[in-house]
């Protein structure tokens, strides 16, 4: 049996052990790799698909709704509807009546949640209101008396 050496010989007398070190290539999870055009390859775990995320106001038709239709939001619209809900309620809670103090504690809440026999989710606009985060959790799944 014939060995090839095939490591560079060392000048300064210290014996090489090591093979050559490559430069390991480091993707981002999302980046594609460049030769095999994927994501999950080169040892990195498979990356589940991302939810199809829908812009704007969808109308879904529901014969057991009294409007025979509920609408669905994207998140952005929901900001959006949000803001134009405490501009009405002149910057009031509906819930407790006190006024909002910092945007971050305001949540979208719904007079006729899904836990009371609502819609499954139905974000039209008169079924919204702007509340406290606190006083949305304290109401929880009831109905708020108009």
């Amino acid at each position: 049996m014939i060995r090839l050496n095939l490591l560079p010989k060392c000048t300064s007398g210290a014996a090489v052990n090591k093979l050559p070190r490559r430069n390991l290539m480091k993707l981002r999870c999302k980046e594609l790799c460049s030769i095999h055009r994927s994501i999950s390859c080169c040892g990195r775990d498979v990356v589940a698909k991302p939810k199809l995320i829908r812009f704007g106001v969808q109308r879904i038709e529901d014969p057991h709704h009294p409007r025979g239709y509920r609408e669905l939001r994207s998140p952005a619209e929901m900001r959006k509807l949000l803001k134009r809900k405490i501009v009405e309620q002149n910057g009031i809670c509906a819930l407790c009546h006190e006024e909002f103090t910092d945007y971050n504690d305001v949540v979208p809440d719904h007079k006729s949640p899904k836990g009371m026999g609502g819609a499954f989710r139905d974000d039209h606009p008169y079924n919204i209101q702007a509340t406290h985060y606190w006083c949305n959790g304290e109401k929880g799944s009831t109905r708020m008396d108009k």
